[in-house]
């Protein structure tokens, strides 16, 4: 069983829906040792009206994560002692202080002043945005002649992101917008295969091995119209063919009730696939737990 959910979203992001107590209460009921809180900071990027603007006030959401780490372990002794069992655990969470950051090219020297500013524990780096606009938007979509040819451009940017960042652990759901693809939102079905865009992604997922960095396993594909995780299984295997170790588990959730979803679903993936374990962070320092 897998005890740590390493993407999770509350109120202090713009389309979060619960607030950070309840995601720790949901947390311990669902036998979750250890929570990373990972709020959206996505910055210089252009949302339709009324979206809001995806940048997280970090002082205040940092003042929070920290009063609820220390209500959850007030004697400061709790964190990684005793928490990656698989014994049932009703008690107390650890809780983490992360940040998801949507990368772009052009927003390189913003986010390494910013996360050398803040004591997170993992940093998230994820490919929201291309050309400044969010690919979960038709607005993006309609700028490409094709769905192939929009997933395509995407890549691309991934790629020059991948390359170009230093400041992330792990890169965030790699295939993104299949989420979003028009074809997947009517259907439910994604026409993906490697082979169309290896040429591509085998680069990205280089780059990132050869950078000590890791990948997200995210079960929100599964609850985002693709009935998969992000990204998908031929792009996890792959990582693991090129040697790729660090891997992360993370819901995405951004309401109570999706925290640690699909984690069975998503353990199944990561075995198959040829993994031993998965990987926490704490103080930016990747650790890996084995599967029981």
């Amino acid at each position: 069983m897998i005890h740590s959910d390493f993407h999770v979203h509350t109120t202090f992001s713009t389309d979060g829906k619960s607030e950070m107590a309840d995601m720790i209460e949901s947390a311990r009921g669902r036998q979750i040792h250890t929570i990373c809180f990972t709020e959206h900071m996505d910055y210089d990027t252009k949302y339709p009206e009324g979206e809001g603007s995806f940048m997280v006030d970090t002082e205040a959401y940092m003042k929070r994560n920290h009063e609820l780490r220390d209500i959850e372990n007030p004697d400061g002794k709790l964190i990684g002692a005793g928490r990656d069992t698989g014994e049932a655990m009703y008690g107390p969470v650890e809780v983490l202080f992360g940040v998801e950051l949507g990368l772009q090219p052009h927003v390189k020297d913003f986010y390494e002043k910013y996360v050398s500013s803040y004591p997170f524990d993992f940093v998230i780096g994820s490919s929201h945005a291309l050309n400044r606009i969010d690919t979960a938007f038709s607005e993006f979509w309609e700028s490409y002649s094709s769905e192939k040819e929009a997933v395509r451009a995407y890549f691309e940017s991934e790629l020059e992101c991948a390359r170009s960042f230093d400041v992330y652990d792990v890169y965030g759901h790699l295939d993104y917008p299949l989420r979003y693809a028009p074809s997947a939102l009517k259907s439910g079905v994604f026409d993906f295969s490697y082979s169309e865009y290896g040429d591509i992604l085998d680069e990205v997922l280089k780059t990132i091995i050869e950078k000590g960095k890791g990948i997200e396993i995210n079960t929100a594909g599964y609850r985002k119209s693709l009935h998969r995780p992000n990204p998908d299984v031929s792009i996890l295997e792959r990582y693991r063919e090129l040697g790729g170790e660090i891997i992360t588990v993370g819901s995405d959730a951004h309401v109570t009730t999706d925290v640690a979803a699909d984690f069975d679903l998503a353990e199944k993936v990561l075995r198959n696939a040829g993994f031993k374990g998965y990987y926490v962070f704490r103080n930016r320092k990747p650790s890996r737990i084995d599967f029981e």
